[in-house]
C-alpha cells in the first residue's frame, strides 16, 4: 500500500551546490529503486543547528515529499545512514488526510515571509503622556 512520507535531510555544510544536487540525485535513486517517487523537493538552504552534530554547527536542509510503500522505508533509511554527506535525517509518515494537490501547487514561501511576524491591527501605539485606557484617574 502506497503512502505519503516526509523526508527532511541535513547535508554537510561543506558540500557545494553541485555536490548537493548530486547527493539528492543519489537519494532519489534510493527512493525510485524501492518503487517510490519524489513528489516535491524543496531546498531550505543553510541553517544554524541547535547543537553540534558530528562537529558541524551548520547544515544544508532539504525537504522532500514522497510516495512509497511502507515496506520500503527501512531499506531507504539504512541507505541514508550509510551516506556520509547526510549528517541527520527525519523520515515521517504524513497524515492520512494530507491534501497533496494543495502542496504540489503552492510555490515555496520566501524565507523572509516565514520569519516575519505580523502585529495585530487592534494594537495601537500608546502616547507616553496619556494614561492607558485601563487606568482610571484616582477619585477622592
Amino acid at each position: 500500500m502506497s503512502r505519503y512520507y516526509e523526508l527532511t535531510l541535513i547535508i554537510k555544510p561543506d558540500i557545494d551546490d553541485a555536490g548537493a544536487t548530486a547527493l539528492m540525485e543519489r537519494v532519489s535513486g534510493f527512493i525510485t529503486a524501492e518503487g517510490g517517487k519524489i513528489l516535491k523537493s524543496t531546498p531550505w538552504g543553510m541553517r544554524r543547528l541547535m547543537y553540534p552534530i558530528r562537529k558541524f554547527r551548520d547544515g544544508r536542509y532539504v525537504f522532500n515529499l514522497l510516495e512509497l510503500d511502507a515496506k520500503s522505508v527501512n531499506r531507504i533509511e539504512s541507505r541514508l545512514k550509510l551516506t556520509e554527506d547526510i549528517i541527520r535525517y527525519l523520515f515521517i509518515r504524513a497524515d492520512d488526510d494530507l491534501d497533496v494537490s494543495r502542496l504540489l501547487d503552492t510555490p515555496p514561501v520566501a524565507e523572509a515571509e516565514t520569519m516575519a511576524v505580523a502585529a495585530p491591527d487592534a494594537i495601537a501605539p500608546v502616547d507616553a503622556g496619556e494614561p492607558a485606557p485601563s487606568e482610571s484617574p484616582a477619585t477622592a
